[in-house]
């Protein structure tokens, strides 16, 4: 018997395209494109997965998922986000989610999670990312989420920056820039990661400021 995904988002196109493609892999579907459909859907039926998109028009993903989990205790909780950040992805830790993905390399990412979640009784989620900036990167990128390891590089660098440490903010943008285009190519998050390199390279190479 198939396990049952349940897919909230309220982009019609992409929910059609998540619907098909788990659908491909085997999966039953249950797809809702507003918080209070995802609601009605799960009361009536068991889900295996709740996959929850986290910005919504009536209420956030997070939101949802706390009333979903209040009948369906062990629903395992993935938030999908278009708006990842750290801070978003250290509060669905909190709240002992499964897992969140940033949708900029869904594709890649998203079938292991799901086959993961189905079969490990706890999340493999770190309640707490390593403090050290780089060695939280570090992390991200051995779990091929690409854009969350330049979002961790990027506020290494802003903190070089403010400590005047040129080189290495130029160094930490740089290393940013490569991650974030390969999350989302040459978009313009990653082109102006490259400005923030080059600008900090320029004032390395000038001796710095005061």
């Amino acid at each position: 018997m198939s396990a049952k995904i349940l897919v909230m988002d309220d982009d019609l196109l992409a929910l059609e395209s998540l619907e098909n493609y788990l659908k491909q892999a085997g999966y039953e579907v249950i797809a809702a494109s507003s918080a209070r459909e995802a609601v009605d859907k799960a009361r009536g039926t068991k889900c295996d997965v709740a996959l929850l998109d986290m910005k919504m028009p009536e209420m956030d993903g997070f939101q949802v998922a706390a009333i979903l989990r209040q009948f369906q205790p062990e629903l395992r909780v993935i938030i999908f986000t278009g708006y990842a950040s750290l801070e978003t992805e250290a509060r669905a830790a909190q709240l002992d989610f499964y897992e969140y993905l940033p949708k900029s390399n869904w594709y890649d990412l998203l079938l292991p999670t799901i086959e993961r979640v189905l079969k490990e009784p706890e999340p493999r989620l770190p309640k707490q990312r390593p403090v050290d900036l780089e060695k939280a990167a570090a992390q991200y990128v051995e779990e091929g989420k690409w854009e969350m390891a330049a979002m961790a590089l990027e506020q290494a660098a802003r903190i070089a920056e403010f400590t005047h440490e040129w080189e290495n903010a130029a160094r930490l943008y740089t290393q940013s820039f490569e991650y974030m285009k390969r999350a989302r190519g040459l978009s313009v998050e990653a082109q102006r990661l490259r400005e923030l390199a080059e600008c900090a390279y320029r004032i390395a190479s000038e001796g710095g400021v005061d």
